[in-house]
């Protein structure tokens, strides 16, 4: 939601939603600067939880297409035994 509040200044405010929070508020920020609403440009930026993980990104000045395409083809975690630099195989004192 932009806010247009005292002497012009906009606000832009994001609320949380986890994971799926940070998909949907950086799609419709993309979506809607790709018609050409810039909600990056506002005055203030404040959000909660995934609102503030999307307004951190935002205010520092990402790309938003490239944080939109983040979202679209997240990187798939490593198997938690490389991680540890061992195999399944040696797990659990095996």
């Amino acid at each position: 939601m932009v806010y247009k509040g005292v002497m012009g200044r906009r606000a832009l405010v994001l609320g949380g939603g986890g994971v799926t929070g940070i998909a949907w508020e950086t799609g419709l920020i993309a979506g809607l600067a790709e018609l050409g609403i810039d909600l990056a440009a506002a005055d203030v930026i404040i959000g909660t939880s995934a609102g503030a993980v999307v307004g951190a990104d935002i205010a520092a000045g990402q790309e938003l297409e490239a944080l939109y395409q983040a979202q679209l083809a997240p990187s798939a975690p490593e198997p938690a035994a490389r991680w540890a630099g061992t195999s399944s195989a040696g797990c659990c004192g095996s």
